[in-house]
């Protein structure tokens, strides 16, 4: 104003801004979302009752006064002053100044640093609104009830199955299956990154921004679902960050369904082999609450704390100042329960990030060490040694240790006058943070050139393709062949049926010692149970009658004695009536001695004869079975039959003794190459190098491998002639090693 000292205008809150009121332990919080930025405030009670006054006509005392009056307290001096200027610098107050430009038409602007890089790559808004109504199905309860159910049935068909994964691991082969795996955890990604977004929709929420990233050189998709932050309900907000990790647990669970009704060397199951490790690794890595992926959003978004990490990492650091002789004070805004979260997940995750950093350290200094390259380990030390600072700087509260300035799950903590994290970008910062962008790729392209680059050795000499398991199928018994059920070429497995024999001596010794042992379980049994009641009744009743019978014979000999003493009878009749008495007699005392026997019971040693008896057949009868079991002739290792078809078939109807050949298998998944390199060049080679075998036969083909082993000495017997010197004079006889590689 011309002539005078311009007054200036009260400030007035932007009306395109949209503000939510959330509910939390704490109290009532305002999310505030400013459109044109993307960017996220959140106030408390105070401040949103001063921004509800920011209404371009009444001043900051009458704003003071009011705030004083609604809250009973006094502002402390100039903090009102203070806090409007830090929405005005954030452009949130209606100004001549343009707002800030939308981070979600960034023109794919790179943010981060070398170790955690965004690259935004387009808008999904008309994506998403075409695919919402269509995939409707996705958010209804049946279809969280019939995901929940096939999750646990994989779980638990992969559990029982767990042997036959862990085989099939070996079908993974590096490196030639990771294109095939990149392309597949694109794919899982995508749909996760999808997942998340689509949620956010459903809610109401908008999602402006889907984009690369790159943490720890591990390249990611991400999907700024940043509007969860305006939802209300933490159910909500929860659920946004679950649906990646949870759809992505679905495809999982189909992908477990598929390798186990496929045929183990169909595509499909290959696929969904691939699926099954990429996602299960992971849906692991993506739950843990220690790195800013969905399980730290997740934990963050339940205990309704935003920026949990950087909260907590300035709060450890604050308390191990105090523990140093620092005077700052303790946060006083935050709540016991908050400080009990921050000290317990701070304390973790300082512990954990230094861990990593340090493991990282170490693995990969020895690698470089080992590999003889001081410039990477340089580089690598000066990079890994700045992330310490970091950290460092973040406990120290002179940083933010992972700061991500669009953090999609976190809102800028703006209270108590605290300055919120977004700030407006200079063009002279835009190009200091390109130029710094740039000086990091280059490092990082310098870093990987001088690590993985390599130059090309060729070696060449004679080689010997070998199987790296040669296994003779042979008889266990002998026997006649009955049927051969291979053919040449013929792949098997472990435990394949390759032949029958027939062997009917063995077969009738099995049956004759298996109806020996029911005769002996029912004798033992008998032996066992003892005398029954029946049995010493019939005893008693045996007795009696001998001696009835007895003492009948007694008393007719005792008359027919005196009789004879009278000469009324013969000598005959007389000796005959005491053979009669005598006998009678011994059929009582034999009676008597069966009935002693019945009610003595059965003795010890006979039950421990009857059972060693039992012992003995079972131990020939499972040694029968054996021999047997035997007779059915399979494959003691999987691979290639290589016995010649005619040979084969003449097996049949052959008696071959134990131990005889029936065929060969040879483990061709795999073959082992000797190659015999000539002394002067052996100096280059070392186990564990990848190799490329090209032959003359197959010249186009390159066979890949590693180095196994080096033969200890030269082989004398082994030579090759040298290419003669330019002079002709003379040829030279070079000894050769012996270089084995699978």
């Amino acid at each position: 104003m011309p002539g005078g000292a311009a007054t200036p205008s009260p400030p007035r809150l932007r009306n395109d801004l949209i503000v939510r009121r959330q509910q939390t332990p704490r109290g009532v919080f305002v999310v505030v979302k400013d459109p044109a930025s993307g960017d996220f405030y959140r106030f408390g009670e105070v401040e949103d009752f001063i921004l509800q006054q920011l209404d371009g006509v009444t001043p900051l005392e009458e704003i003071r006064r009011r705030a004083e009056s609604r809250f009973g307290a006094p502002l402390p001096d100039g903090a009102l002053e203070i806090f409007v200027q830090k929405l005005d610098k954030n452009r949130l107050l209606e100004t001549d100044r343009a707002p800030r430009r939308d981070r979600g038409h960034s023109g794919g602007r790179v943010r981060g640093n070398l170790l955690y890089l965004r690259l935004p790559v387009f808008d999904p808004t008309r994506l998403f609104d075409w695919l919402l109504p269509r995939a409707r199905f996705f958010f209804t309860r049946r279809f969280m009830t019939f995901s929940a159910a096939v999750i646990v049935l994989a779980a638990a068909t992969l559990a029982m199955s767990w042997t036959s994964f862990r085989g099939d691991l070996t079908r993974v082969s590096f490196p030639s299956a990771i294109p095939t795996l990149i392309a597949v955890l694109f794919i899982l990604v995508s749909m996760h990154e999808f997942a998340h977004g689509m949620a956010c929709r459903h809610f109401g929420g908008e999602v402006r921004e889907v984009g690369f990233m790159l943490i720890y050189f591990a390249p990611a998709c991400y999907c700024n679902v940043s509007d969860a932050w305006l939802f209300p309900e933490r159910a909500k907000r929860m659920w946004v960050g679950f649906a990646g990790p949870y759809f992505e647990l679905f495809l999982w669970a189909l992908a477990v369904f598929a390798w186990q009704v496929t045929e183990a060397d169909s595509w499909i199951s290959y696929i969904a082999l691939l699926v099954m490790i990429g996602s299960g690794v992971k849906t692991l890595v993506n739950f843990n609450p220690l790195i800013k992926l969905d399980g730290y959003y997740l934990l963050s978004d339940f205990l309704e704390i935003p920026n949990l990490r950087r909260k907590s990492f300035r709060y450890v650091g604050s308390l191990i100042k105090r523990l140093m002789g620092s005077s700052d004070p303790l946060e006083t805004t935050a709540s016991p329960r908050e400080r009990r979260v921050y000290l317990t997940y701070g304390a973790i995750a300082t512990v954990y990030s230094f861990s990593l950093l340090g493991f990282m350290t170490m693995k990969a200094g020895g690698i470089l060490i080992g590999k003889g390259q001081p410039v990477a380990l340089a580089l690598f030390g000066a990079m890994v040694g700045s992330r310490f600072r970091s950290r460092i700087r973040g406990l120290m509260g002179k940083g933010t240790p992972d700061d991500d300035p669009d953090e999609p799950t976190s809102a800028p903590d703006a209270e108590s006058g605290n300055e919120p994290e977004k700030k407006p970008r200079s063009s002279r910062s835009f190009w200091t943070e390109r130029r710094r962008f740039v000086i990091a790729g280059a490092v990082g392209v310098s870093l990987l050139a001088l690590v993985f680059g390599r130059v090309e050795l060729r070696v060449s000499g004679p080689v010997s393709v070998l199987p790296v398991e040669n296994a003779d199928v042979r008889a266990g018994v002998a026997g006649v062949v009955d049927e051969v059920v291979v053919d040449e070429g013929d792949r098997v497995r472990a435990g394949d049926l390759i032949a029958r024999l027939s062997d009917q001596t063995l077969l009738s010794d099995l049956q004759t010692t298996e109806a020996e042992i029911r005769e002996a379980h029912a004798n033992l049994q008998k032996l066992e149970a003892g005398p029954t009641a029946a049995e010493i009744a019939v005893a008693r009743a045996t007795l009696a009658r001998a001696a009835d019978q007895a003492a009948y014979a007694r008393s007719q000999s005792s008359r027919v004695a005196q009789a004879f003493e009278l000469k009324l009878v013969s000598r005959r009749e007389f000796e005959d009536t005491e053979a009669l008495a005598s006998a009678a007699k011994g059929e009582k005392v034999e009676a008597q001695r069966r009935l002693d026997v019945l009610l003595a019971g059965t003795r010890r040693e006979e039950i421990e004869a009857a059972r060693a008896r039992v012992e003995a057949l079972e131990t020939r009868q499972s040694h029968l079975a054996e021999e047997t079991r035997r007779l059915t002739v399979v494959s003691p290792v999987a691979g290639v039959v290589a016995t010649p078809s005619r040979e084969l078939r003449a097996m049949v109807r052959q008696y071959v003794p134990t131990g005889g050949l029936i065929a060969k298998v040879y483990d061709i998944e795999t073959v082992v190459a000797q190659i015999m390199v000539s002394e002067r060049d052996i100096g280059e080679v070392r186990p564990g190098q990848r190799i490329e075998v090209r032959t003359r036969a197959h010249p186009g083909v390159a066979f890949r491998g590693v180095v196994t082993s080096i033969a200890v000495a030269a082989d004398a017997s082994q030579t090759m002639a040298l290419p003669t010197s330019s002079s002709g004079s003379r040829s030279a006889a070079a000894k050769m090693f012996l270089v084995t590689s699978r």
